[in-house]
């Protein structure tokens, strides 16, 4: 391992922003002297518990204050969790070339599209094996398998050393599309020697070795051809060459292949322009001509496999999808991983899907998904390739990179070089210590829309109130001249109780702001201060709905002055 000369201007600051700590919103700064390179831009998709908020991204105040010397985005693959944040960022004017494989760039630019930003941005194509630089980092794509096509590790190396950043990886031995993710160049790094390895936790607590994609493939073969009715593949769009084996396998047996969803559609027609998909016009068939073919020689390949809002088989598990109405005999089979956070949803959309009469087959009961990310002995196999001098767990919650970190011991990394770090983290790498020098306060950007609006703490604060309490408003007219009440008050209440017993509070609600607007004109013009009449009917009514709700909504009383 070759160490330049210019470790004298410093040691190599690495700053997790997102991935560490939870699954998703994987983005990794690295900095050296005037140069600094994000490994990947992803984002966290909400959960129920956020109102209105559709998906986190990093907050990347680290990058602009120092956005002088950024000088390119890297990205390891083309899922949502690394690339979904990088328009964001763009928007922000954090601008630096976008280094991808090329299905990655393709999924980019689509993703552009949507934020007009294609223009505006350049990307640049690389391929496994080539070796390009960005400031003074040197990086070699390394191709690795996962559940999307044209994953990479990534070799950098540094003014300080080799680091090696594993992006999302498995061993599988016989992947569907491309090699298996290249051991000789794991090892010839190794050899060479490698000062630093980050690489991914997600499946850490999984001991056995991950499934490969040709049992999927026969498990397919099985079940397509005992089909008594329609077939519904649903799985991530993402996932093309999952979808070529569908493919191939409905030209083997003779049957049609329908597409449900719009990212569906879009992924496949990537796929295809990247020439990983071929011939698939002779098996596609509009979704509208579905029941134009014996239902038991037709594959729905559909999107929805998280229960998402209004997905394809959300819309289908509530009989509202317009082109199919489950029934007995068609068979669901959910080829993806439950992501946490999204068991409950999935739970009520499998039981829905079972109530239409069709029968349900998932992960946990059947072998027709494998996961893309290594387990615990593929996750020791890249260690002992490795053998690092330094050793840091990355993608993956805080118990993920806990697990991760055992690992690298029992696996020879010295216990005081294997560095467990989160979000906010600030490491310093030089040729012999890693170690984490500073912490800044972890941040997350709530976004609601496409446009990227953020929602702060305060707004979230409120919404929780709203759908937890209700809201009471109390509308009262005033004169503004005379400062006495000409009209109200007005009460209109919602989301507090049952029909009947909200009419009773709207009511006595009614009778006690009444009786503050008395109290009120009765201070007026005398040597009393005049009573504040919008607080004082929000303090008692909140007081009053407290002691008969046993919680204190919104009160929200409007005094118009006319």
């Amino acid at each position: 391992m070759t160490i330049s000369s210019s470790v004298q201007s410093g040691p190599l600051r690495i700053i997790p922003l997102g991935g560490l700590g939870e699954i998703g919103m994987n983005c990794m700064v690295l900095e050296h002297g005037d140069d600094m390179i994000v490994i990947d831009c992803g984002l966290l998709f909400s959960d129920l518990d956020h109102f209105g908020v559709e998906f986190a991204i990093p907050d990347f105040s680290y990058i602009r204050d120092r956005k002088e010397k950024l000088k390119g985005y890297v990205l390891t693959h083309g899922h949502e969790d690394h690339i979904g944040a990088l328009p964001f960022a763009l928007k922000a004017g954090l601008n630096a070339p976008v280094f991808a494989s090329t299905f990655t760039s393709l999924l980019l630019r689509e993703k552009l599209k949507e934020y007009s930003l294609t223009e505006s941005v350049e990307i640049k194509t690389f391929r496994p094996g080539d070796s390009f630089k960005v400031g003074s980092f040197e990086i070699r794509p390394v191709a690795v398998n996962h559940s999307i096509v044209d994953s990479c590790a990534l070799f950098i190396e540094t003014p300080v050393g080799r680091v090696i950043h594993t992006g999302d990886f498995k061993f599988d031995p016989t992947p569907y599309i491309g090699e298996m993710t290249d051991v000789k160049e794991f090892s010839r790094a190794g050899d060479e020697g490698v000062l630093l390895l980050m690489s991914d936790s997600t499946n850490v607590e999984r001991h056995e070795h991950s499934l490969s994609e040709s049992v999927i493939y026969t498990k397919f073969e099985e079940f397509f051809a005992q089909a008594q009715g329609l077939t519904i593949v649903a799985m991530f769009a993402s996932n093309v060459a999952r979808v070529g084996q569908i493919i191939e396998i409905a030209k083997k047996q003779g049957k049609k292949i329908a597409l449900s969803g719009r990212s569906m559609d879009t992924n496949t027609r990537l796929g295809t322009e990247a020439g990983y998909l071929k011939d698939v016009e002779s098996v596609l068939i509009p979704m509208s001509d579905v029941n134009k073919h014996p239902r038991h020689d037709v594959i729905v390949v559909s999107t929805g496999s998280q229960a998402e809002y209004r997905s394809s088989l959300t819309r289908m598990a509530q009989g509202e999808h317009p082109h199919i109405k489950l029934q007995k005999g068609d068979l669901i089979l959910m080829s993806s991983k439950f992501i946490p956070g999204n068991e409950k949803a999935i739970g009520r959309m499998i039981n829905n899907l079972f109530r239409q009469g069709a029968e349900v087959l998932y992960e946990s009961v059947h072998d027709i998904h494998t996961s893309g990310h290594a387990t615990r002995p593929e996750l020791r196999q890249m260690l002992d390739l490795v053998r690092p001098k330094f050793f840091v767990p990355v993608h993956g919650e805080y118990r993920h990179l806990v697990h991760h970190a055992g690992v690298g011991r029992e696996s020879g990394v010295l216990a005081d070089n294997v560095v467990l770090t989160v979000n906010g983290d600030v490491l310093e790498l030089l040729p012999d210590s890693c170690k984490i020098v500073e912490h800044t306060e972890e941040q997350r950007v709530l976004v609601e829309g496409r446009d990227g609006n953020d929602v702060s703490r305060l707004v979230l604060k409120e919404r929780r109130q709203l759908g937890e309490k209700g809201i009471m408003f109390v509308l009262i007219v005033r004169n503004a001249e005379t400062r006495r009440v000409i009209a109200g008050p007005d009460v209109i209440a919602r989301g507090l109780a049952n029909d009947e017993v909200e009419e009773m509070l709207l009511e006595d609600s009614k009778k006690i702001a009444a009786g503050v607007i008395e109290r009120y004109e009765a201070s007026i013009g005398s040597n009393l201060p005049e009573l504040d009449l919008q607080e004082t009917v929000r303090v008692e009514l909140r007081r009053y709905l407290n002691q008969n709700l046993g919680k204190k909504p919104i009160v929200l009383p409007i005094v118009l002055d006319m």
